[in-house]
């Protein structure tokens, strides 16, 4: 079962192939989410965010893609079209022009407005993520960069 600190990994590795990349695919295994991928594809990824187990992929148009990996999800880089050869069931690809990512086995995806994260019923019963580096800034007085 991955915990925080997977998460908080995966999340890095999603940085630094998606951050300030435009979305060329986005495509999601859940049928009432397919709505949202005309929606995403086209859009600025502007951060990647962890919340506990939570990860949280923001948009420039303030939608954020909420996922949860619950027992066996996970997360693979790729170059863009290719995929990984897994066994797994791919619920969520993100790919921009040099490379995609791609979310196996996780059955806990969502799509929010920023406004919404608040209420979400996951994210409302926890506080801030000590892994994060907003946490950090707030302890230390300072930026880690």
């Amino acid at each position: 079962m991955p915990e925080g600190p997977e998460i908080r990994l995966a999340a890095d590795r999603l940085a630094r192939v998606l951050l300030k990349q435009k979305a060329t695919r986005v495509r999601f295994a859940f049928g009432h989410l397919h709505p949202f991928e005309n929606v995403l594809t086209g859009r600025t990824v502007t951060a990647i965010e962890t919340r506990g187990k939570a990860m949280l992929t923001f948009f420039d148009d303030e939608w954020v893609i909420y996922s949860h990996n619950q027992l066996y999800g996970r997360w693979y880089i790729a170059d863009a079209g290719k995929r990984p050869d897994v066994t797994r069931q791919l619920r969520l690809t993100i790919e921009t022009q040099q490379k995609a990512a791609l979310l196996y086995s996780a059955s806990d995806i969502d799509v929010l407005q920023k406004s919404e994260l608040k209420s979400h019923p996951f994210l409302a019963k926890i506080g801030p993520d000590i892994l994060s580096e907003q946490s950090w800034t707030h302890l230390i007085g300072q930026s880690m960069d």
